[in-house]
């Protein structure tokens, strides 16, 4: 990994924008953020701020939620504590999924969910173009600008690639040890600081 496909800096000195990722600080002790990535999805500085957990694998697929969706071999994350009855998707697929909004440089957000059915049943979408989460993160408009204050984040960029391609278990820690020396103790701190 090189420093052109990741460079963070200190969350409280950075604007919050789409495309933009928050990672949580080691002590964060939330069942959600404990140890996680989020991708900004949307922020406005009157209605607050929308994201995505990227890292949060879980032990199912998109066929065991949706039963009639299309057999698919879809892994399937666990996106926040909103709306956590509905399922949200990040994909590369662009114009080819009508009405998605590109969040970064190609990666896109949600789009007509029909669109996606057809598309996998026409074995025109694989495994690496799209990743299902269930639910995602929502602040108010000084929520978030409150926990940046507390240093509970910080706030960086990462390459679109790295989005999709950085395997979940792996995300956290990889992307901590991207950035440097100042930050370099973080992946080893235990996650229950008792443990030590």
């Amino acid at each position: 990994m090189n420093k052109e496909e990741l460079f963070y800096i200190q969350s409280n000195t950075t604007k919050i924008e789409a495309g933009k990722v928050l990672m949580s600080e080691p002590f964060l002790n939330s069942y959600y953020f404990e140890r996680s990535t989020v991708l900004i999805i949307d922020h406005d500085e009157n209605e607050g701020t929308l994201g995505i957990i990227l890292n949060k694998k879980l032990p199912l697929g998109i066929n065991d939620i949706i039963k009639d969706f299309p057999k698919f071999d879809g892994d399937v994350y666990l996106g926040g504590p909103v709306s956590n009855n509905s399922i949200f998707f990040l994909h590369t697929l662009g114009e080819h999924i009508p009405e998605s909004i590109e969040i970064c440089d190609g990666i896109f957000w949600g789009g007509n969910f029909n669109a996606v059915k057809a598309l996998i049943k026409n074995g025109l979408i694989q495994h690496h173009e799209i990743r299902f989460y269930v639910g995602y993160c929502g602040w108010d408009c000084s929520q978030l600008h409150d926990e940046l204050e507390n240093n509970s984040w910080l706030v960086g960029r990462i390459s679109s690639k790295m989005i999709l391609h950085t395997h979940p278990s792996n995300m956290w820690k990889s992307f901590v040890k991207s950035m440097g020396k100042k930050y370099q103790l973080w992946d080893r701190f235990p996650i229950n600081p008792n443990d030590n």
